[in-house]
């Protein structure tokens, strides 16, 4: 008989008995899945700095994240082409392994985005993205050179 023929008789009866042996012990399809309890928690510091990195790895300068003071909000300067769902989807998988969720919201008004990073009710880290602004174009004589005066 051919070597490979009764490898797979042999893998074959492994796979027959390891599946009795799942089936007839009391853990059930669920007891393998992590469960919700497992994850663990995180702090405020610990999202900041996750999202300082991810914002960075984005093409977000460093100068353009400011964080609130003796707040848990983070306000971000985005250039017009950044899409804040990068930032989501990316935080959503840096976040999986912990007690967290992802709330987002836009305002059209104020051309701006919210991300709230909770832990229930209790928000643990607020990103406030705004649109940078374009330096103004200003019209006439720079304010460094006096204008002539009439005589």
């Amino acid at each position: 008989m051919d070597k490979r023929i009764i490898l797979i008789v042999v893998l074959a009866f492994c796979a027959v008995i390891l599946t009795s042996i799942r089936e007839c012990s009391g853990t059930t399809r669920s007891g393998f899945a992590l469960a919700s309890s497992s994850k663990q928690g995180i702090t405020g510091e610990r999202i900041f700095a996750m999202a300082d990195t991810t914002l960075k790895a984005l093409g977000i300068r460093k100068e353009n994240i400011r964080p609130v003071r003796n707040r848990n909000d983070v306000r971000v300067f985005m250039p017009p082409s950044f899409d804040p769902l990068l930032f989501v989807r990316a935080m959503k998988d840096s976040l999986v392994q912990y007690r967290a969720e992802i709330v987002s919201s836009e305002n059209n008004k104020d051309k701006s985005s919210i991300v709230q990073i909770r832990n229930g009710e209790t928000i643990l880290k607020s990103f406030i993205f705004n649109k940078e602004t374009a330096a103004p174009v200003k019209k006439g004589v720079s304010p460094s050179q006096p204008k002539k005066q009439i005589r």
